[in-house]
């Protein structure tokens, strides 16, 4: 099968992370052979590849040559990336790979990223909501309903992979009568300045949660968001409604199993610790639970977890790989 071309737009937290989980697939189906980002140039870039605290590239060489950007590990041929820096439309590259990897955050509709489907450009790819994309597709959830004709697809968002799949799971096995999420998120270190106090904002969640499940009717269910001033690992807990729960060691128990090698295998963990947040930084699951913080008191189930927002880039990872097996 031919190797599926994407340029990805965007180099901010989530591309960052995205481009780490990809240069770690040990046989990617994909090839990023493109980087546009409207904010940092190919000097800058070099410099964050290098320095960022987080997303660690110590194995890898990095540097700029003319136009490009060259990523050389021990080992392995050196991977030659075009770069440019300024705004998506004028990417010198646009229309030149079969697939747009829309990570800016700056296109969120699907009419603003159909601009972006020209020459071989055939599908573009939105690392958050899109509320009128062809398709959202949560993986681990729906990811294999994928429509080979479909040109602008969702992965969700950070929440909605940290709720959908959990959620689908305990409608499956207790049922779901309500939900509610509250959610702490943090904000990126360069935009601090920006966010000197806690915002409550609203959540794409609440609108996608009941769209994508059809058990959970929207007046039941309800999200509290708030973004705070804080660079870490963010915090996140749910609350269920059940219809028939089992007893509270019963039901850990068995998602314990479904999270160590059921169907929430690689998407959720449950903690068997109450650590602080930054012990879950870079967990490549969608969401932690905390077991010595979950409570079930009668139907009522509360489940406290961190997830690492940033790097919900590997659900979006997983969902790009997914569909280039298919035959993209």
């Amino acid at each position: 099968m031919p190797t599926i071309t994407a340029g990805l737009n965007g180099l901010g937290r989530f591309g960052l992370h995205l481009l780490r989980a990809w240069l770690d697939l040990p046989d990617p189906p994909l090839r990023i052979t493109a980087i546009n980002d409207a904010h940092h140039t190919l000097a800058s870039a070099v410099r964050v590849l290098s320095e960022d605290p987080k997303v660690s590239f110590s194995d890898c060489q990095i540097r700029a040559d003319g136009d490009a950007l060259l990523i050389a590990r021990h080992g392995q041929a050196t991977l030659r990336i075009a770069y440019s820096h300024g705004p998506a439309a004028h990417a010198p590259w646009l229309g030149q790979t079969d697939w747009w990897l829309e990570c800016s955050g700056a296109h969120p509709g699907a009419l603003q990223c159909r601009r972006f489907l020209a020459g071989q450009t055939r599908r573009v790819l939105v690392s958050a909501t899109c509320h009128d994309a062809d398709q959202t597709l949560v993986f681990g959830y729906n990811h294999e309903s994928f429509d080979p004709a479909a040109e602008v697809i969702s992965y969700g968002s950070c929440t909605v992979n940290a709720f959908v799949p959990l959620a689908h799971w305990l409608q499956r096995h207790y049922g779901v009568d309500n939900a509610e999420v509250s959610v702490i998120h943090n904000v990126p270190a360069h935009r601090l300045a920006n966010h000197p106090h806690p915002e409550r904002r609203a959540c794409t969640l609440e609108t996608e949660g009941p769209r994508l499940l059809p058990f959970l009717a929207p007046a039941a269910f309800r999200v509290d968001y708030v973004l705070i001033p804080y660079t870490g690992v963010s915090l996140i807990d749910f609350r269920f409604g059940l219809a028939m729960p089992p007893s509270e060691a019963v039901l850990l128990d068995a998602l314990d199993t479904a999270c160590a090698s059921g169907e929430l295998k690689g998407l959720v963990r449950l903690s068997p610790v109450n650590a602080g947040p930054q012990a879950f930084a870079l967990s490549p699951e969608s969401v932690v639970l905390l077991r010595p913080r979950a409570r079930l008191t009668g139907k009522r189930l509360v489940l406290p977890a961190c997830f690492d927002n940033e790097n919900s880039a590997t659900r979006y990872l997983d969902l790009l790989a997914f569909m280039a097996r298919r035959g993209g």
